[in-house]
């Protein structure tokens, strides 16, 4: 099986082998599953070791040491599908043996198969969010609606003063209840919304002509936020990607 990068408006998974190797951190929540051996996770205080699904929280440095092909996904925390994985865990990292960690290792077993079922994995990746009120089982409810509002608008930036009053608290409480329920500011799930803008355009256009198209300063600008958001830079994107969707 080749390497394959998929990008959807909250996630994103690559499967295959990693050249950049160096610990680093970023926004995005990731949930790492070895397809061939054990997965090696050095952290901050201790190396990590498993044959079994792991998440990893926002903004937790580590650093995947595993030379086998594995699977990565990567999920936007200020998402209804974000909000159900952060409710998953209280810790940094962990494994994970819930349904749909196992329904993603159990479809990517065999390595044998022609051709990624890529629409089952997606499949599987989205029904599991919060994005009614019933699946919402954790957390400040107005961030939670904060949250479902935001899914429902993607297609633009949501002013502060708009999604505060639809919360129906000031705008300073907003910004300080989303990042303790999300572990992201407003600012950077704002951010996350530009990113996405831009990857149609990659292969097409230069990073500097990127960069301003979906309203960044420069090209090192752009650059800087993508690798925070994505834990890689969009060159090595670039390097890496086989195809996108959006």
């Amino acid at each position: 099986m080749k390497n394959q990068i998929h990008i959807n408006r909250n996630f994103g998974w690559f499967i295959g082998h990693f050249d950049n190797n160096q610990k680093h951190k970023h926004y995005a929540l990731q949930l790492s599953i070895p397809l061939e051996n054990k997965i090696i996770i050095n952290t901050r205080n201790t190396t990590f070791e498993s044959e079994s699904p792991t998440l990893i929280k926002s903004n937790v440095p580590h650093q995947i040491v595993s030379v086998s092909r594995h699977f990565l996904l990567l999920i936007n925390p200020a998402s209804t599908l974000g909000h159900f994985w952060n409710c998953t865990s209280d810790n940094e990292i962990r494994e994970v043996s819930f349904a749909p960690a196992l329904e993603l290792k159990r479809i990517l077993a065999d390595q044998n198969q022609s051709s990624l079922p890529i629409a089952e994995l997606n499949s599987i990746i989205e029904k599991y969010d919060c994005s009614c009120s019933s699946a919402v089982h954790m957390g400040d409810k107005r961030i939670n609606e904060a949250i479902v509002y935001l899914s429902n608008h993607f297609e633009r930036i949501v002013p502060l003063d708009e999604i505060a009053n639809h919360c129906c608290i000031s705008p300073s409480r907003f910004l300080h209840l989303f990042k303790e329920e999300t572990g992201i500011t407003y600012r950077r799930a704002q951010l996350w919304n530009k990113l996405l803008q831009s990857l149609p355009y990659f292969g097409k256009k230069s990073l500097s002509e990127i960069a301003h198209l979906v309203g960044f300063s420069d090209s090192a600008h752009f650059s800087r936020v993508f690798k925070e958001n994505f834990g890689f830079s969009p060159r090595e994107f670039l390097k890496i990607s086989q195809f996108i969707q959006v």
